[in-house]
């Protein structure tokens, strides 16, 4: 019954004072007063293309429990005034992104939302939620992607950092030029590895993950959190080195000790896991490694006397799954080597 009066156009005609009180109630105090992003949580305008009214419903009523969003079982009139409200709601930097279909130059249709569009490209999210980076050609549109991945943080698997690419050499490497330049606002200084998989490349800086065409550097999406307050070390000066992928998920760490797994094709946040109490010292600013169905991260905060780990997390759910710990308690193997009281910290 809620999905067919939700399909509906006239069941919104909802008082818009109605479903802005709904949103300032349950939504405000972590997405902001305009949806762009608040103390506690990521900006939604961006995202809420991704679903129609009854998944909106849905997204409300049920949460994101793996993400930390609690679910709200408000009444079906409040949740029509609040869907509403939020088909309200602007990009502060972009316009909602249009509907659009194209024919492709291998003889396919794709239908969905063009999130960039110019005379010569296109970066389209198709009604199954997948990207699709596109050229144009005549009236069609070719699809492209990398020629090379460099998936990981150090290149392959095996962690060479080495390419076999060879058009660039020694004869012709001092003909290099630009040919694009992507600002990265808010950055203090970067220490991140790009990562490009399937043609889209993946760049960080302090809690902040950007998708952009490889191509062209044109923005696909950028999920964002706000800074965290009173940290010490490394992460308090807005170091991220970047981000792992696996299959449709990107996973990143944030400056409080968190690890993150974001959708790969719309930057929805997917679960949020706690490594560690960023109030005992703790931050993260590496980029994890993805093996398997897990993903691996360590975490910062040496110099300001922690106990570092290494721990592995699930790449669908978060749950933690190992725990290694690099500094080892006293009593156990190992703690003979320790010299001094640092051993004994409670940590």
């Amino acid at each position: 019954m809620l999905c067919s009066l939700l399909s509906t156009g006239a069941a919104f005609a909802q008082s818009p004072e109605a479903g802005r009180r709904q949103y300032e109630a349950i939504c405000s105090r972590c997405h902001g007063g305009d949806g762009n992003g608040g103390e506690l949580g990521p900006g939604i305008v961006t995202r809420l293309f991704a679903r129609d009214d009854a998944g909106l419903a849905t997204l409300v009523r049920d949460g994101l429990p793996a993400a930390g969003m609690p679910g709200f079982p408000i009444p079906d009139e409040d949740v029509r005034a609040l869907v509403a409200f939020l088909r309200t709601l602007r990009p502060t930097r972009d316009a909602a992104p249009p509907r659009v279909t194209v024919e492709t130059t291998d003889g396919r249709t794709l239908q969905g939302l063009a999130l960039n569009q110019t005379s010569s490209d296109l970066q389209l999210l198709s009604d199954d939620q997948r990207l699709h980076l596109l050229r144009k050609v005549g009236d069609r549109y070719r699809p492209v992607t990398s020629q090379a991945d460099w998936p990981t943080y150090n290149g392959q698997l095996g962690g060479n950092r080495w390419s076999t690419l060879d058009q660039i050499d020694k004869r012709n490497v001092t003909r290099l030029a630009p040919h694009w330049t992507y600002s990265l606002a808010a950055a203090s200084r970067l220490q991140v590895t790009p990562v490009v998989v399937d043609g889209v490349m993946y760049v960080t800086t302090a809690n902040e993950c950007h998708a952009l065409d490889a191509g062209t550097g044109r923005r696909i999406w950028d999920y964002r959190r706000p800074r965290t307050k009173g940290l010490v070390g490394d992460a308090a000066g807005g170091i991220n080195r970047g981000v792992a992928v696996a299959g449709d998920r990107v996973f990143m760490v944030t400056d409080h000790a968190h690890i993150i797994a974001l959708d790969r094709f719309t930057g929805t946040l997917l679960w949020d896991t706690e490594m560690a109490d960023w109030r005992q010292n703790y931050g993260a600013t590496s980029a994890p490694l993805a093996v398997g169905g897990l993903v691996v991260s360590g975490i910062s905060g040496g110099d300001e006397g922690v106990r570092g780990f290494l721990a592995a997390f699930d790449q669908a759910t978060g749950k933690e799954v190992w725990r290694f710990w690099t500094v080892p308690k006293r009593g156990e193997p190992g703690s003979e080597t320790w010299q001094g009281k640092d051993i004994d910290q409670p940590r």
